[in-house]
């Protein structure tokens, strides 16, 4: 399928990695979150700290991405999740969302 054929940009990727932490403890948010943000970011050090290459799924939101901290590439988050399909993705959603009813934390 094209790349532009769906919102998905991502059709051509041969694998699809989703990092995670769990711990029991609110006292120990901060230790886990500061590991694995700095795994993630040593994992794409040579793009900036995100996949630039291979890009994200939106399935899997990470508003670190939309972060200057954490994401240090010429990317924002949308292309990172939907390619070139980003602008045209806007668009769809100012006309079939125009009151912003459905949203995520990475959309304003």
């Amino acid at each position: 399928m094209a790349a532009d054929a769906t919102a998905t940009a991502h059709r051509d990727a041969i694998l699809k990695l989703f990092y995670l932490s769990a711990w029991a403890e609110p006292a120990d948010d901060a230790r886990h979150m500061a590991w694995i943000r700095e795994f993630y970011r040593d994992m794409y050090a040579d793009t900036g700290g995100v996949p630039v290459d291979g890009g994200a799924y939106i399935g899997y939101p990470d508003t670190d991405l939309a972060d200057p901290q954490w994401n240090t590439s010429d990317l924002p988050w949308s292309t990172l999740y939907y390619g070139d399909n980003a602008a045209r993705l806007r668009a769809v959603k100012r006309r079939w969302d125009p009151r912003n009813v459905f949203h995520h934390a990475l959309t304003p």
